[in-house]
């Protein structure tokens, strides 16, 4: 999306979350890209609420430390943006090259975006020529200027060079694609949980129809535990990762009342997508983020949608030095890095 330069056979995926902080290093050099170094680092909680740095240092030093500790010596990253300062919309455009919808992006913009057009950076990609007679679908992404260079400057003060900083959304369909195959014709639910923000991405063909953040994400279910159960946020965040068999049925009754929240989320996105004509239902859904295995989510929204909903991992079509897991299970870690993965996929030209 907005590029800042210089191309790799390697490439570090950079994901800055409001709750922690991973990183993936991918070699693109054999045929199959090859899974160097990961981690991640957790943020104290405050230093970053809805997507906006609350204490800078914190951040800064987290970042150093989690690329430190994990000997990285890239100092070149692909980083990525998302909440309401992002907007990706299809829109159609009249039939012409990719060089004069370059020209007229600015025009088409300002009649689809609630920024000033001079406060954003704007990227378009051309989906379909031949949508109907003389117009074709273009994919507009519009980011505000002043986040995408206090996200810059953030990784900066890090001592990184930012390269690309893309669409979070984008990222978790790269980390799908490339480890997941989409059956024609079928309609695809990408769901990314994260700690403030759920990515929601509808794709058809590899092509993606309709995509926006919800503000539903894991911290909603950390709140409903410390209230229902009545502990504070260490304690929730302990329960809700090792339950234990006393906790498992109340903690299942707290998610799934709690998703609730997200499958109307869900469905409004779903009546926006039949209203355009461009798609009916949904074949299946997939889960990623440090939120998707929360007992009883992916129960629950596979009830509520009557679509089967599969867990991704990035992972999955990667390879790796035998002892790069340890005693860890790379399908129980993988969602955590969907974004961090889906960013270091990106190869140079992409």
């Amino acid at each position: 999306m907005f590029k800042f330069g210089r191309g790799s056979k390697r490439t570090v995926g950079l994901d800055i979350g409001s709750s922690s902080i991973k990183v993936v290093e991918l070699d693109h050099s054999g045929e199959t890209s090859r899974l160097v170094r990961f981690g991640r680092c957790g943020l104290l909680p405050e230093a970053i609420v809805d997507g906006e740095v609350m204490d800078r240092d914190v951040v800064v030093d987290t970042i150093a430390e989690l690329f430190e500790v994990n000997e990285i010596a890239s100092r070149h990253v692909v980083s990525a943006v998302s909440g309401r300062a992002v907007i990706v919309k299809k829109i159609q455009m009249d039939m012409m090259t990719d060089e004069q919808a370059r020209e007229a992006i600015h025009w088409e913009a300002e009649q689809h975006i609630p920024f000033d057009i001079d406060d954003v950076s704007l990227d378009f990609q051309v989906l379909n020529r031949e949508s109907s007679p003389d117009k074709m679908d273009v994919l507009l992404v519009a980011a505000k200027k002043e986040m995408l260079e206090a996200r810059s400057e953030l990784m900066r003060a890090a001592g990184l060079t930012p390269t690309v900083i893309d669409v979070e959304s984008f990222a978790v369909q790269n980390a799908y694609e490339r480890n997941h195959e989409y059956p024609e014709g079928n309609v695809t639910l990408l769901l990314n949980v994260g700690c403030f923000v759920t990515n929601v991405n509808i794709v058809k063909d590899g092509i993606p129809y309709f995509t926006r953040d919800l503000s539903f994400a894991g911290n909603a279910i950390l709140e409903a535990i410390q209230k229902d159960l009545g502990v504070d946020y260490d304690e929730a965040n302990e329960i809700l990762e090792n339950p234990g068999e006393e906790r498992l049925d109340d903690l299942q009754s707290i998610v799934g009342l709690v998703g609730e929240e997200l499958a109307v989320g869900i469905e409004k996105s779903l009546s926006y997508l039949r209203a355009s004509g461009e798609a009916d239902h949904v074949d299946r859904i997939c889960l990623s983020g440090g939120s998707s295995f929360a007992p009883g989510l992916r129960e629950s929204i596979e009830k509520r949608q009557g679509s089967p909903v599969e867990v991704a991992n990035p992972f999955r079509n990667l390879v790796w030095e035998e002892d790069l897991f340890g005693s860890e299970d790379p399908d129980l870690l993988g969602p955590h890095y969907m974004v961090a993965a889906g960013l270091a996929l990106r190869t140079e030209g992409e």
